[in-house]
């Protein structure tokens, strides 16, 4: 029997472009959920290079209604998930706090997470898919669906960035990697590949791909003409991510935004350090962005950096200073306001590092890395430093990463930390027992990528897509995708062969 599977599809395209690779290759049923914008929902609706089975429309099924909520059915989906919703809908930057056109009410929060959940449900049960290609959630809608498929015993194979070098992975579990808390017993080094020295480092790839982000005046005013005079004003009540949305709000605040992000970096300038003392015992904090889904999936609970921070300076030891750098690339987010660079500096053991500073020096400097979650812990073991982290992250189970249970020990936590001696080759470890399933896939290229051939200007997104020109771009980036192609062929291959394998001897 041909497998099943459900494409998620989004503007982002990369399983747009997975789908027509992976079409020459398996003899499959594909479907596919499309949460696209009005105009480049025309190509996907037009289009011939995929065929689908049949294909749904993500922001076609949520309306604006009166009708109050069913919150008989909110509960039940709670119980038959093991979903607990709120949690997803409060960490929603749209729903919540980083929304700065329109402000949900209770009622159109419960009737969208109705809406979505009942779509969901309708598509699992209608094909239940074998697969759910996707890649790491963003949305609270998205990471829903995903969690969905895992409950119901579906495969996951969502891409996810590993933070070695320009390597990806596929998982169900963003959290964990799929990986066991055991992990480090299992692994065995005979059974393992040598890892690669070729892919370029992951710093500078970053690096790489916030330079390219960079959008020059000609950028803009591109964008902006075509938004003016071409954007669908309809999408303002057709997508809840566009509510409150005018023209007039949106050159306002994009207005405001390029002044808020002049004036907060001048405070950095100013007010923090390039050159700390590093001769001085330090513990490192490294911020993540606020509103990304490093904190709002993974670490849901430890979404105010302030507070965690606060949290840390309180329990490090008398002699020692927490140094807190901000991330390079808060600045895509205009950075945070002045008044929370001076709340962090209040904090009198704490040093504001400017965001420019080498990260590689603080963590082989500093004595501890503590973070919310990211990969500057798993970095901090090439240094032979050890780490605390709040949130889950798949290389918790290293003899040297510590994870915070409760916040009344983090100071005995700290202490214990400080006292680990770290094993080096704990980093090749954990790389090697990730092993065959990591590929190399740098989507940071490939978003760069994505930009130039399909937003006006490299910005606006709302704009038609040509089908001449997605195949102009799936032919110049075969060779970038393979790995990721191949990734994908190899498990869905592996499977459908154990599946009919049973079948004969059955």
């Amino acid at each position: 029997m041909k497998p099943s599977i459900l494409f998620a599809i989004d503007g982002f395209l990369l399983h747009f472009c997975l789908s027509y690779y992976l079409q020459s290759h398996l003899d499959a049923k594909f479907y596919a959920l499309i949460d696209i914008n009005s105009k480049p929902k025309k190509f996907f609706e037009n289009q011939t290079l995929v065929k689908f089975e049949k294909n749904w429309f993500f922001h076609d099924h949520i309306k604006k209604t009166n009708q109050e909520p069913d919150l008989k059915y909110l509960s039940n989906i709670e119980s038959k998930y093991g979903i607990d919703l709120w949690r997803h809908a409060i960490n929603e930057r749209f729903f919540y706090l980083h929304n700065r056109f329109y402000k949900f009410t209770k009622k159109e929060i419960l009737s969208i997470l109705e809406q979505e959940l009942k779509l969901f449900e309708s598509i699992l049960d209608e094909i239940n898919p074998d697969y759910f290609l996707t890649f790491t959630p963003v949305f609270h809608h998205q990471k829903l669906l995903q969690d969905m498929c895992r409950s119901k015993g579906i495969r996951v194979l969502s891409v996810y960035g590993t933070g070695i070098e320009n390597k990806m992975i596929l998982a169900e579990d963003g959290a964990t990697f799929d990986l066991k808390m055991n992990s480090m017993q299992e692994y065995s080094p005979q059974n393992r590949k040598n890892s690669s020295n070729e892919a370029k480092n992951y710093d500078s790839i970053f690096s790489n791909y916030l330079t390219n982000r960079k959008m020059n005046f000609s950028n803009k005013l591109t964008a902006l003409k075509d938004y003016l005079f071409n954007s669908d004003s309809e999408l303002i009540n057709s997508n809840f991510m566009y509510y409150g949305r005018t023209k007039f709000k949106v050159i306002k605040d994009a207005f405001a935004l390029e002044l808020k992000r002049k004036r907060n970096f001048s405070f950095l300038q100013k007010n923090s350090s390039l050159a700390p003392n590093m001769k001085i015992p330090f513990v490192y904090f490294p911020m993540n962005i606020v509103e990304e889904l490093n904190l709002l999936h993974y670490a849901p609970f430890y979404t105010d950096q302030i507070e965690v921070i606060r949290h840390v300076a309180k329990s490090i030891p008398i002699n020692y200073k927490l140094y807190v750098k901000e991330h390079g690339a808060a600045g895509i987010r205009g950075w945070n306001s002045i008044d929370y660079y001076k709340q962090i500096m209040e904090i009198p053991n704490v040093e504001l590092i400017h965001p420019n500073t080498n990260n590689n020096t603080l963590l082989k400097n500093s004595k501890l890395v503590v973070t919310i979650r990211g990969t500057s812990a798993l970095k901090a073991i090439k240094y032979g430093v050890p780490s605390i982290v709040f949130g889950d992250l798949p290389f918790q189970f290293l003899p040297s990463v510590f994870t915070v249970e409760t916040i009344i020990d983090l100071p005995e936590l700290i202490k214990t930390a400080l006292n680990c001696k770290v094993n080096v080759s704990e980093y090749e470890r954990y790389e090697k027992i990730l092993g065959d399933r990591i590929f190399e896939c740098n989507v940071f290229e490939y978003e760069n990528k994505r930009d130039r051939a399909f937003f006006s200007g490299n910005i606006l997104s709302n704009v038609p897509i040509r089908q001449e020109d997605m195949i102009q771009f799936l032919n110049e980036n075969k060779t970038m995708l393979s790995g990721l192609v191949n990734s994908h062929l190899k498990i869905i291959s592996t499977n459908a062969d154990t599946r009919l394998n049973n079948q004969i001897k059955k």
